[in-house]
């Protein structure tokens, strides 16, 4: 496997992240008048805009209304024979070649189309990302999304294929079958969510045991799900897997599949789709932009300035993410972030905001040993955000436990979530293996079918 080439696009990647952002605010300038006649639905998003309007730094994307999730969902409510994509369809329909959904984990999927020229822009981007997570050509790749269809599906596919690695694409089969796979095709390389990577990690070694076949494994990326800026959750999955790169991605399917992972520095996630769409932090709360400086943290906000036939301009992601870092030994000028949560999945207890991934990493880390690292918090609605009682949690024990020990160890996770965090949650401690992992996006978060009983304790 040949590693001479350091960047996909070494003038992008490492030119000054100020060019780059004049450099795209010109691109988006350029763009916005056609996507205005090809849109109905920015042609009334943006009807309001003064016609001299002047777009010069990003700075200036402020005066431009946000897109929400709402705005997309309502325009493609309205499809027609003409346009099967509802009102912002921006192209023909005979120019487009692909229709990829979102994931349906916040409601119901979104559809989004592709002419040829952005399955290029896709592959080019998610082909760029995984090449900065370390996959080369020459790597034999695991890809363990089962649905084509999906924006981690062939799109993924797509750009593990122009990276030149050797697809094999075993999603959709048992996990048994996928570990015994990996081994008899000497995957190098895998992608999975976070979830799901931990429990391959589980399995690793007894199915190579049985099959007698030494382990290829050297990469595993890593997405879906925050997670991997626990110390606890990375060596679980390095260990168990036995590799030493481990690498988190992430992407939003309205925009483009894949954009962001961690170089070989493995700390926090650098931004690849500069060439196709623009970026900005801002606070949730209030709108206003902030700089992509260290420690800072906001609201992820795209503008895919490249896109023909369902284009987005100022797309509010709802990813919270924490900025790791402006500056980096690898020499990419990109930001690098941590995923810290949805914004749309804060809860509030009492007063108190808290994500749940919050509490997934405080239990994570201070129980270590003795529940495994995913967990499942309940709303008793699909749309409840506030809590005046404790929200009820479920945790996996590592090991198998009596009852007293179950009962003794909810207690103490409840204590400590209280004192650390504020929150009071009501532990549900379930037997090993009890959680459901899924080879594509596990949510953190269930509504409670009020008609079931409890979760017993083991």
């Amino acid at each position: 496997m040949s590693d001479l080439k350091k960047y996909w696009n070494e003038e992008l990647e490492t030119q000054s992240w100020d060019a780059v952002e004049r450099w795209q605010m010109s691109q988006i300038a350029q763009a916005l008048p056609g996507l205005r006649q090809r849109s109905s639905m920015y042609t009334e998003l943006h009807s309001k805009l003064p016609a001299d309007l002047q777009l010069r730094t990003l700075f200036d994307l402020q005066k431009l209304p946000f897109t929400f999730k709402s705005d997309i969902r309502q325009a493609q409510d309205a499809a027609s024979e003409t346009e099967p994509l509802g009102r912002n369809q921006a192209a023909d329909t005979a120019n487009i070649v692909q229709c990829i959904s979102s994931s349906g984990t916040t409601g119901q999927p979104l559809y989004y189309g592709l002419t040829q020229a952005d399955v290029e822009r896709f592959t080019d981007a998610i082909a760029h990302t995984w090449f900065t997570a370390g996959l080369r050509p020459g790597d034999v790749v695991a890809h363990l999304v089962g649905l084509p269809m999906v924006a981690g599906g062939l799109p993924y596919a797509d750009g593990f294929r122009r990276v030149g690695a050797m697809l094999c694409w075993l999603g959709g089969f048992p996990t048994e079958r996928i570990l015994r796979e990996m081994r008899r095709l000497r995957v190098s390389a895998l992608l999975a969510t976070t979830s799901f990577g931990l429990h391959l990690a589980d399995q690793w070694d007894e199915v190579g045991a049985q099959m007698g076949i030494p382990s290829a494994l050297r990469l595993v990326m890593c997405g879906g799900e925050p997670g991997l800026n626990q110390p606890e959750i990375r060596n679980r999955i390095t260990d168990g897997l036995g590799i030493a790169h481990l690498r988190e991605t992430m992407g939003l399917g309205d925009v483009i599949s894949s954009m962001w992972s961690e170089c070989e520095a493995e700390d926090g996630m650098h931004f690849n789709a500069q060439r196709y769409v623009a970026i900005e932090l801002i606070d949730p709360s209030t709108g206003e932009q902030k700089p992509w400086r260290e420690g800072d943290t906001g609201e992820i906000v795209y503008t895919a300035f490249a896109r023909d036939a369902t284009p987005v301009v100022r797309y509010r992601s709802r990813d919270h993410a924490l900025v790791v870092g402006t500056r980096c030994a690898c020499g990419r000028t990109s930001p690098r972030i941590r995923c810290i949560g949805r914004t749309d999945d804060m809860l509030i207890y009492k007063g108190m905001n808290v994500f749940p991934t919050a509490i997934r990493d405080l239990v994570a880390q201070r129980f270590t040993g003795q529940i495994e690292p995913m967990l499942r918090l309940w709303k008793e609605q699909a749309d409840q955000v506030r809590f005046d009682h404790p929200i009820a949690m479920d945790v996996e024990a590592s090991t198998p436990l009596n009852l007293p020990q179950a009962q003794q160890l909810g207690l103490a996770i409840e204590d400590e979530v209280r004192a650390q965090l504020q929150v009071r949650v009501t532990v549900h401690v379930l037997p090993p293996g009890t959680l459901p992992k899924s080879a594509y996006k596990t949510s953190l978060l269930a509504v409670r079918d009020l008609t079931e009983t409890q979760h017993p304790v083991p």
